[in-house]
């Protein structure tokens, strides 16, 4: 008869402890959840997040957590809020309707977008501080919370932790045991810790791929757009003759100015004007029978006079002012 059935007391700890089991890891296993509550919202939390990972967006991820919480713990109510620089907002409060059936004042008071701030006595204030959770029993509720939203949320005492981005806090999860007879305690300080430290890092990897997914949105719109200007560019350099030899400017009344001269001078315009057609420096010296050096003096003057910094935007320029002479 083993010592168990001579002693149905005799818990899986001490047997464990003399050796007796078949299998002294499961008996260990199944002794901590006994001992210790903790375990087993352990065990609930990381379920809770192998669904939260599922969100591909942080919005969704703030709408999903605290309900996620409040089950894998079981909480009756808990409140997602973000910190605004010196002031701390409710952003999605989740209430268990069985135990809380007058929520919706409590609903209504955050979905208004209150912005409550971060005064120096306030629990929040030192969680911003010290970036660990809390525990406000009901010695403290009256003192170290803000007033307004616990005469509203009629909470007895509750629990609170940070969430920490990159290094600050960036919001708020809180949680109480309104309508029952469990009041919060320190279990509930360490569950809602663990999971903030778990969403933190969640919501911190879905930010960056937002980020990155954002950065590629605008790269491509960036090549897109690029891509149509060469187009255009291309369009219009097909009109122009390629042939070296280019057609003199059509003739003109005495005394009258082109609109392309009063911009730049005839011979930085003929120098434009091959860099356009893709010719290099020692391709137009040659055609021009100038010195290099002299072509690339053009060049910087003619870079000067458009106001752009690059070739590509001087023939765009060219292309642009050749249009509208036509």
């Amino acid at each position: 008869m083993t010592a168990n059935s001579k002693h149905p007391e005799f818990s899986m700890h001490e047997e464990f402890a003399l050796g007796n089991g078949t299998d002294q890891g499961e008996d260990f296993r199944l002794t901590s959840e006994r001992l210790d509550p903790f375990v087993e919202y352990r065990m609930r939390i990381h379920d809770a997040f192998g669904r939260l990972a599922e969100s591909k967006s942080t919005e969704l991820i703030e709408q999903h957590a605290p309900r996620e919480l409040a089950e894998a713990c079981d909480f009756t109510r808990a409140m997602l809020s973000a910190v605004r620089g010196t002031r701390w907002v409710p952003l999605q409060l989740y209430s268990r309707a069985e135990l809380d059936p007058k929520a919706g004042a409590f609903l209504n008071y955050v979905e208004s977008d209150p912005e409550i701030p971060l005064a120096n006595m306030l629990a929040e204030t030192d969680m911003v501080r010290r970036r660990t959770a809390v525990l406000i029993d009901d010695s403290l509720v009256h003192t170290r919370s803000f007033k307004p939203i616990i005469e509203i949320a009629r909470s007895p005492g509750y629990v609170a932790a940070p969430i920490l981005v990159e290094g600050r806090t960036i919001g708020f999860m809180h949680a109480d045991r309104v309508g029952q007879s469990k009041l919060v305690d320190d279990d509930d300080r360490r569950c809602i810790q663990a999971f903030t430290g778990e969403l933190a890092v969640l919501y911190q990897r879905i930010r960056w791929s937002e980020r990155l997914a954002e950065r590629s949105r605008r790269i491509r719109d960036e090549l897109e757009r690029a891509s149509d200007a060469l187009t255009q560019i291309g369009s219009a350099a097909e009109r122009l003759t390629l042939s070296p030899n280019r057609p003199s400017p059509p003739s003109r009344r005495p005394g009258s100015t082109s609109r392309r001269e009063t911009i730049l001078t005839r011979r930085e315009w003929e120098v434009l004007g091959h860099v356009t057609d893709g010719s290099t420096n020692r391709a137009i010296a040659e055609r021009l029978a100038v010195s290099e050096d002299t072509v690339k003096t053009h060049m910087r003057n003619v870079l000067r006079k458009l106001r752009v910094t690059t070739r590509s935007a001087a023939v765009a320029r060219y292309l642009a002012i050749s249009g509208g002479m036509q």
